[in-house]
């Protein structure tokens, strides 16, 4: 709710608190969706050395509790993380493993979404060609389930058309 609000610095320390009380519950589960809540609005305050850090331990615990889901959005932190680090390449790599299991699971939305921020780091690494595509994978599945975000992927898609020649 903070982070809506637009308070990450508020909503980071609610991802704290409820790590810390995770931890002491001794719920595996609970703890790495907190770890990745961290990592998520620790990249939001461009502290990404340690949101990289907290989102893997965060996949790790996904992978060992055999939670595909809950591994979905660890890569897609990951991504999002090594995207604002600037490094393009393992942010792809983590966006399509991210968009591989949210795809076999069935999560349409996180799947667009996780697109949306793959199209994203596509354009921002100079392969805007494939940013294209992935965003019209985008949209077509927001437009699928009805969704308001179709909005913000068309104009992306508008916008592209100054990075081509031909």
């Amino acid at each position: 709710m903070c982070d809506k609000q637009g308070d990450t610095r508020a909503a980071l320390g609610h991802a704290l608190a409820a790590l810390q009380l995770q931890q002491r519950g001794g719920s595996a589960g609970g703890e790495a969706n907190a770890l990745n809540a961290v990592g998520w609005y620790r990249i939001r305050l461009g502290d990404y050395s340690r949101a990289v850090s907290d989102c893997q331990k965060a996949l790790a615990l996904q992978q060992e509790l055999g939670n595909r889901s809950g591994q979905g959005g660890a890569w897609d932190s990951l991504g999002y993380a090594y995207h604002h680090i600037g490094d393009y390449a393992k942010a792809v790599e983590c966006f399509y493993r991210a968009c591989d299991l949210l795809r076999a699971l069935g999560d349409r939305f996180g799947e667009a979404d996780t697109l949306g921020r793959l199209g994203d780091t596509h354009q921002a690494g100079g392969n805007p060609h494939s940013a294209v595509a992935v965003w019209q994978s985008a949209l077509e599945i927001l437009e699928e389930l009805g969704h308001p975000d179709a909005e913000k992927i068309r104009m992306k898609l508008g916008g592209c058309g100054e990075h081509f020649n031909g």
